[in-house]
């Protein structure tokens, strides 16, 4: 018989650190959700298979946070809160946001197999887009629908395969709704008591033998980014790069031995691998892991062919290689990239039994590709442990299951943990890889993190906070670590165009949160420019101007045409950063002739017209406006308007707010765009933003304008 292929499998599992240092709270579920769904299941499935050994990347920062839910913290989320708190006593608000946000979900596989959760999104609809979709969508509801939205929401994100064990968790999901706010209660409890197993299951598994425990940078930054930015460039020459420069070994130094020193704490050992933060590596990254003494790291092939400048062989990649410097040597390996994938994005469309045999199959064509090597191969199988599975049916419980049996039983494959190959098959007298090529196991390049502006803009407040914090007379360790955090890669992953989700607004605002929390541990105040988003939201308008147009800026509507041909956005269509009853700003017309831009504030006429001490902050292009007015009633009087620090600008308030801005002001072409942005405040007290991130976005008329509409 042929020597056995040996497999590797390394799940990874993550999660970035969302709670605020300064306050303890948190806004994000992720954590908590995914340690009830993916993260006891994972390392359960194994226990029938004994002879199925896998390794386990735990990131310590989730890890943290999973402790955080725990005696003696206790620690809760928004989500979390908002599930306890009893349905007949939410606010109008807190009951939109349970509209929201609680169907989070795959809907194919954690909604619409439960009839009562389906119906229940059917009753809210499409996301409401204007608050009248959501007054109607607030009346439709009742506190039962809302009680059974809590329930549903969070019973769904518990493990079908450990609910199916759990008596009561099976009695509810049998009996789809009504439910009780004591129903509510076992659920909520259950989740704890999941998140209580996670950590002891991993350390039991690991103690008989059957997974290796790694880890990987702390709080997940890309470490050869943290090292010197410029390595970004090794894989794309002409890569955009902030100006600022970021170069900080020390930095991944710490997130490497902070991450060490918190896995032997939790697991009773020293981890043997590290899997480098989203398979980013380089040559002062290998150097850094050998000075760490690590046994081996991980990262994608993609990497193996740029370094080696060679063609791509089995024999090459299905095997480890050894990093020899002068300070020492580290093993790395390199993930079937194929593979990898069909398990993280293809395999969940298939029937589970027919992507069993498809990827046996393919694991025996390598084994017999490799028959005549010495040495017997290693398949390194890599991705993360957690966010495929909710596009498998049942949780992938079947797909795994059945992966499980069938690898098990055949002859020809040994599954076992990267050390354990490492082990039987010393690779110390092999030759040294050369210098390694800088890259990620996405693209094998780093543009998910960096060279996009938003990302580029990301890693220059990076830079200025840190100049901060050097700058400080004896920062403090928290300082030091909401620095860390915002050091993580997923802040910069959700910014830009690579990646986008309906959550890019809140990454941005705690990567922000990360950073201001840095001056407030250092007992400063922070910089106004980390309250300004980096996402850019553009809003664009309900219409668009159709013609020149002149208005007479006198607050007035003063005929029927002056603002016909004028374009306009609806604030009444959530936009607002402060949800009120009633909005005192309601609509914004602009329009253009060849020498001004226009703009028209509509009001709650009543309710505005009482309001005093107010200022209306406008954002544009090349200037800051300030509308201010001293007392209510001042009808028909041209309120103050400055622009570029001195200049004042026609404007006036009365039933409506207009003013006119000379074209010269704006620092915008014809043809081109630029974005607005409104703030209305009572002295110290926001009242209303529109939009609360991003701007809206208004298009100059090119010179042929008035022709081409006509045409049109």
């Amino acid at each position: 018989m042929t020597q056995p292929l040996y497999i590797a499998f390394v799940w990874h599992m993550h999660q970035p650190y969302y709670r605020d240092l300064a306050t303890g709270a948190c806004h994000m579920p992720w954590v908590r959700l995914h340690g009830t769904k993916d993260y006891l299941d994972m390392v359960k499935l194994l226990e029938p298979f004994p002879n199925v050994h896998q390794t386990f990347n735990l990131v310590p920062s989730l890890l943290e946070q999973i402790d955080e839910y725990l005696p003696p913290a206790n620690q809760s989320d928004q989500f979390l809160d908002l599930s306890r708190k009893p349905a007949a006593e939410l606010t109008d608000l807190e009951k939109r946001f349970l509209l929201e946000h609680f169907f989070m979900a795959n809907w194919d596989h954690l909604v619409k197999p439960y009839p009562r959760y389906h119906d229940l999104l059917a009753k809210r609809g499409p996301m409401p887009a204007d608050e009248q979709a959501w007054t109607e969508a607030l009346r439709r509801f009742k506190a039962q629908d809302y009680l059974d939205l809590q329930v549903w929401f969070n019973l769904t994100w518990i493990d079908p395969w450990l609910r199916r064990q759990d008596r009561d968790l099976a009695g509810l999901e049998a009996k789809g709704g009504q439910f009780t706010e004591s129903d509510k209660r076992l659920v909520l409890n259950a989740q704890l008591r999941i998140l209580q197993q996670i950590i002891p299951a991993y350390r039991q598994a690991q103690e008989r033998g059957q997974v290796e425990l790694t880890t990987a940078p702390y709080y997940h930054p890309i470490l050869p980014l943290v090292c010197d930015l410029h390595s970004a460039r090794q894989a794309i020459p002409k890569l955009p790069l902030p100006e600022t420069g970021f170069r900080y070994p020390e930095d991944a130094r710490w997130q490497v031995a902070k991450a060490l020193e918190r896995h032997a704490e939790r697991f009773g050992r020293k981890p043997a691998g590290l899997w480098p933060s989203e398979g980013s590596v380089s040559e002062e990254v290998a150097r850094l892991v050998i000075e760490q003494g690590i046994r081996w790291i991980a990262t994608d092939e993609e990497i193996l062919w740029r370094t080696l400048r060679t063609g791509r062989s089995a024999e090459l990649l299905y095997r480890p290689h050894l990093i020899r410097r002068d300070h020492g040597q580290t093993a790395i390996i390199f993930r079937d990239h194929e593979l990898s994938d069909l398990i993280g994005f293809v395999y969940s469309r298939w029937h589970p039994a027919v992507a069993v045999q498809d990827f046996v199959q393919r694991l025996a064509g390598i084994h017999q590709r490799l028959a005549s090597s010495p040495v017997p191969g290693l398949v390194s199988i890599i991705l993360d442990g957690e966010n495929a599975w909710e596009f498998y049916p049942g949780d992938a419980y079947e797909f795994l299951s059945g992966l499980y049996t069938a690898l098990a039983k055949d002859e020809r494959f040994r599954l076992v943990t990267v050390s354990e190959y490492l082990d039987r098959h010393p690779i110390d007298q092999t030759p040294s890889l050369p210098e390694l090529c800088a890259g990620s196991w996405i693209d094998g390049n780093f543009t998910t993190w960096i060279g996009h502006p938003e990302k580029n803009a990301a890693w220059s407040h990076l830079a200025r906070v840190r100049e901060d914090l050097i700058a400080a007379a004896a920062p403090s360790p928290e300082a030091w670590r909401s620095f860390y955090v915002a050091e993580g890669s997923d802040w910069m992953w959700w910014l830009g165009d690579t990646h986008s989700s309906a959550q890019d607004q809140e990454f941005d605002r705690l990567f922000r949160m990360h950073l201001k929390n840095v001056y407030r541990f250092l007992g400063q105040e922070a910089p106004a420019w980390l309250e300004e988003p980096i996402k850019v939201q553009t809003v664009q308008p309900a219409h668009e101007p159709t013609a020149w147009m002149t208005p007479t800026i006198d607050g007035r509507e003063t005929a029927y045409y002056e603002w016909l041909y004028a374009g306009s956005f609806d604030l009444r269509k959530g936009y607002a950063a402060i949800h009120r009853g009633t909005q005192l700003l309601q609509t914004i017309w602009y329009g253009f002739d060849k020498s001004h831009c226009y703009l028209r504030i509509d009001v709650d006429r009543e309710r505005f017209g009482r309001l005093e001490g107010w200022q209306l902050r406008m954002e544009l292009p090349g200037c800051r406006a300030q509308i201010g007015i001293e007392r209510a009633g001042n009808n028909g009087v041209v309120a103050q308007f400055e622009a570029q620090e001195t200049q004042p600008l026609a404007c006036a308030y009365d039933r409506v707010i207009e003013l006119a801005i000379p074209m010269a002001l704006l620092a915008v072409k014809p043809g081109e765009a630029f974005q607005l942005r409104l703030a209305l405040s009572r002295g110290e007290e926001l009242l209303e933003q529109y939009p609360p991130q991003g701007g809206f976005r208004i298009s100059v008329p090119a010179d042929d304008f008035e022709a081409r509409m006509w045409f049109v």
